[in-house]
Parts: C-alpha cells; sequence; structure tokens
C-alpha cells in the first residue's frame, strides 16, 4: 500500500473514488455520523455520496461538519492517515457545490497535468 504521509495525492470526489483503489486521495465531505466507536466516519462527499471512512485510532474528540480526508482509497471507503475539521461555521458557508465542479474539472482535463502515477 503507497503512503501518503510524504507523497501527492488527488483531489477526488466519492464517484472518482473508485478510480483510485489502492492510491493517495483527498476527499471533502460533511460528517454525516461517528460509529459509538470512534474507528469509523460517514461523509457526504462534495458530490453527495456517503462515504465510508476507517481511522487507524479511535477518536478522541467530537467530530462533526466540514472534514478534509487524507487517506488510501479502498472503493467507496477511504482508509484515513489524517484528517482536517474546520470550524462549523466555516463548514455551513463552504460552497460543496463549487468545489465539486473544481474536481470534475481537474479530472476533465486530458492529459490530466494534476494525475500523478
Amino acid at each position: 500500500m503507497v503512503s501518503t504521509a510524504d507523497g501527492p495525492r488527488m483531489r477526488v470526489n466519492g464517484a472518482l473514488l473508485l478510480q483510485y483503489y489502492g492510491q493517495p486521495v483527498v476527499l471533502m465531505g460533511m460528517v454525516d455520523k461517528v460509529d459509538p466507536a470512534g474507528m469509523t466516519i460517514t461523509v457526504h462527499a462534495s458530490d453527495g455520496q456517503p462515504i465510508q471512512v476507517k481511522l487507524q485510532e479511535p477518536l478522541k474528540d467530537n467530530v462533526e461538519g466540514l472534514i478534509e480526508i487524507h487517506g488510501i482509497g479502498q472503493g467507496k471507503q477511504v482508509l484515513c492517515e489524517t484528517f482536517v475539521t474546520f470550524p462549523l461555521q466555516e463548514g455551513s458557508t463552504f460552497d460543496m457545490e463549487a468545489y465539486d465542479q473544481a474536481i470534475k474539472l481537474i479530472h476533465s482535463v486530458n492529459p490530466n497535468p494534476w494525475k500523478f502515477d
């Protein structure tokens, strides 16, 4: 498995995640629910698709609102290496639709100068 700790990552939405199985990705979304054990988070990606995020250790703090997940794509899941949360006010004003359009635009360019192997 590739580690994303020091390398480049591809920004994806829920639909594009399937194309990046085993590869480093960044997924932005809104937290929907956290399992009681704190080991998984369900996130609605920028395109509205529900994505399960597997954590490497249980959450210590409450997680809600806008979140950016850095990890490894695993189909409709992401194995999380790190994540960034944003203040609730930022999440409520973040234009998720515009962000998703940017993701789609990045992936529509051929050849894609942002894609790495």
